[in-house]
């Protein structure tokens, strides 16, 4: 606790040793740091090991604000450590990390400062001027009881400021437990807060380092390979603030190029444009993944606010990595967005000013993506509804999630302009949803399926090759007795006395049964027999993974270490391992990374630095790889639009790239271990619902089926595969 410590009210450098006297024994009583500085260095953070663990014990965090970091390393430490995460099984303690050997400094750091961005407990931000510099020095700390330190002077954070044996520097120091001080305490405290949200109050903006990184912004006062002379660095510093501002907007205008090639709309794009406008700027684009949906919209966006002054344009899509996809197609049309995802603090300020601006008459051009987390709020949708809805374009990428019951009256149904975008925008069981959909965005008034898409060659054409793969017996059996389940779950839903928790148990029996059928045990097995019958792993290949765990074999398992005979692993780091022991330069890509980490990993498998990717559903929806060429669907679902999407994901053109490669675990019941052949029959037909589909765009349909003959054969359901 610090009112343990002896603290005195001042420091200077001529009579003290800051870091000793103050910043360490300080930090050690530490659980949430926050820090406004001019320079900062990690070194004097992760030079403190034991407050450092103190810190991560008490389940702390801290919060910095910077403007220039005094070393290139620090910039290195910050975007590697960001980018190596743990997977959940390997995730080690903070003091494991601590004890490592520092011989290799910068791997140190990197290492540290990973395990503190992935546990959330370090957040940092940097601080932008048009000109001079930030020079803010304030420091909070607050210990395990509440009590709170503050301190602000001439001292910056680096190794020379708290050295005596270089810079001449002088802090006060503030107790929120002293009379007279606590008034000094909560200023630096709301200072601190504007600060962090954004409210500055001045021409100092606050941003993430990913955005100032993207804005190619200089913020390391060493001399750096790259750093941008004065002038140009003046000018990108200029126009980034003026974009957060909201004060500059330039005129939305068609591009003339498009990945380096003149800019054309596709016959299919135009027909699906007409049929919107025909039916009064209303209506679903039904295309196929891959199909160029988001450029269809953007164009018919561009046209429509070239003609019409102060227009609004909201794209509201379901993930953050979707949102950011947008926004960089969005620039290719000259439109800055405003990213309304994230902290709030870091788009409200900006999209408060326009409206501020726009108070009485919408003069003004603005764009919005907002991610529909967000859009579901009250405070985005009291903000949003602001705008003149006369003068608004809506977009729903993936339109199919606004079906659900949250979303009602918060699409702001008032909107002029409406487009609703997705490959499988209805359900195929819940009619409910899709009434809701309709509702919303009328009908699906173009439809371009992906068969149109591989004929008129918008798509790759493909191979298919489905791999049969035997539940075993215990499988078979549990698969059957949750099917059981499930038919009583039905027909308990149809009954009104019990429809709410029938329904709610038949969801998870649903799921249970999925999970099974997805994480099979045989599916590890043949994917190893199948990779060492090709001989290798083709660069740019996919992994499609269930959620579930699978069973998996001790020679099978590099860390044997607390373990038992019965395995028992996440069927993603079974397959990690598996392609490991390969020595396949194999990357995760999952909803554990965050945005800057997936948006890094996908350029790696781009520029084919890392051979393959071990996905789950983080794929499934708008998310371009396409430099995939070979995708292996460990896991897939019965629902079309799973398996419509994840086909589509792999069937982008790419540079180099004449066909594509699908490989689907098709799961079969063991005749064998069961009562009734019926029941296999029936599981096989389910799943020809998705093998069929494959194999009949595919290049070769009817040798695609021949794997799976013995069991169609036996079951008498040769007519139902194409």
């Amino acid at each position: 606790m610090f009112r343990k410590i002896p603290f005195q009210t001042n420091y200077t450098s001529e009579q003290d040793d800051l870091y000793s006297d103050f910043f360490l024994p300080a930090m050690t009583e530490t659980v949430r740091y926050q820090r406004a500085v001019g320079f900062f260095s990690f070194a004097v953070l992760l030079n403190t090991p034991a407050a450092m663990s103190q810190l991560v014990k008490s389940g702390g965090k801290i919060e910095l604000i910077f403007g220039k970091l005094v070393s290139p390393q620090d910039f290195d430490a910050i975007k590697e450590g960001t980018l190596n995460p743990w997977d959940d099984e390997k995730f080690p303690s903070f003091d494991d990390l601590l004890g490592e050997d520092s011989s290799d400094l910068l791997q140190y750091r990197v290492r540290l400062l990973a395990w503190l961005f992935q546990a959330k407990q370090l957040e940092i931000k940097v601080a932008i001027r048009p000109k001079g510099m930030f020079h803010q020095k304030i420091g909070i700390m607050r210990d395990k009881i509440g009590d709170t330190l503050s301190f602000s002077g001439s001292m910056n954070e680096t190794t020379s400021a708290l050295d005596p044996r270089f810079n001449s520097e002088e802090i006060t120091v503030f107790r929120s437990w002293n009379e007279g001080q606590l008034e000094y305490v909560r200023n630096h405290e709301e200072s601190f807060a504007k600060l962090w949200s954004g409210e500055t109050g001045s021409s100092t903006v606050i941003t993430p380092i990913p955005e100032a990184i993207e804005a190619g912004l200089n913020f390391i006062s060493a001399a750096f390979p790259d750093t941008p002379d004065t002038d140009e660095e003046t000018a990108r510093v200029r126009e980034f603030i003026l974009q957060r501002s909201g004060e500059i907007n330039s005129r939305p205008k068609i591009p003339s190029e498009l990945n380096g090639h003149p800019f054309e709309m596709r016959t299919h794009q135009l027909r699906a444009l007409r049929e919107w406008a025909d039916n009064h700027h209303n209506g679903i684009l039904e295309l196929a993944t891959g199909a160029g949906k988001t450029i269809t919209a953007l164009f018919a966006a561009t046209r429509l606010l070239e003609m019409n002054e102060g227009m609004a344009l909201i794209v509201a899509v379901p993930y953050q990595d979707l949102a950011d996809q947008w926004c960089n197609e969005l620039g290719l049309f000259n439109i800055k967005p405003l990213r309304c995802y994230g902290a709030r603090a870091e788009w409200e300020p900006a999209l408060k000013a326009y409206l501020s601006r726009n108070r009485n008459r919408q003069k003004e051009f603005i764009a919005i993506v907002v991610v529909n987390k967000t859009l579901k709020t009250e405070h985005f949708q009291d903000l949003a509804s602001q705008l003149e809805q006369d003068r608004l374009m809506f977009i729903g990428d993936e339109c199919h999630h606004h079906s659900s019951e949250g979303y009602v009256g918060k699409l702001f149904p008032e909107a002029r302009f409406r487009i609703g975008l997705s490959a499988t925008p209805f359900h195929y069981l819940d009619e409910d949803r899709n009434d809701r959909l309709k509702s919303v965005y009328g009908r699906s008034v173009y439809k371009y399926s992906l068969a149109d898409a591989v004929n008129d060659k918008v798509l790759t054409p493909y191979e298919y090759h489905p791999i049969p793969v035997e539940l075993t017996s215990d499988e078979a059996l549990e698969y059957v007795d949750l099917s059981d389940q499930i038919a009583r779950a039905f027909m308990a839903s149809q009954s009104e006395k019990s429809a709410g928790a029938s329904s709610e148990r038949l969801k998870a029996l649903l799921m249970r049964r999925s999970r099974l059928v997805g994480a099979a045990a045989n599916k590890l097995p043949a994917l190893e027999s199948l990779i060492d019958a090709n001989g290798h792993i083709e660069p740019y290949s996919l992994f499609y993974c269930g959620d579930g765990r699978t069973q998996i074999e001790l020679d099978d398992w590099d860390d044997r270490t607390d373990v038992n005979d019965d395995l028992s692993i996440k069927q993603r780091h079974a397959v990690s391992q598996l392609l490991a022991r390969r020595r396949v330069k194999v990357s995760p890509f999952t909803s554990d990374e965050n945005r800057w980490q997936r948006r890094e990993i996908l350029k790696r498998f781009k520029e084919g630095e890392t051979e393959a990717l071990v996905a789950i559903r983080c794929l499934d929806e708008g998310i371009d790889v396409p430099a995939c060429r070979t995708a292996y669907l460990i896991a897939s679902s019965r629902n079309p639009r799973q398996f419509v999407q994840r086909r589509g994901r792999i069937l982008r053109r790419s540079e180099g790239k004449e066909f594509a490669k699908i490989y689907d675990f098709v799961v079969v019941l063991p005749e064998s271990s069961i009562s009734s052949s019926q029941d296999a029959g029936d599981f096989l037909r389910n799943e020809l619902g998705r093998v069929a589909d494959f194999a009949r765009n595919s290049l070769y349909p009817s040798s695609s089926i021949e794997p799976l003959m013995p069991w169609l054969r036996r079951y008498k359901l040769e007519h139902v595969a194409l």
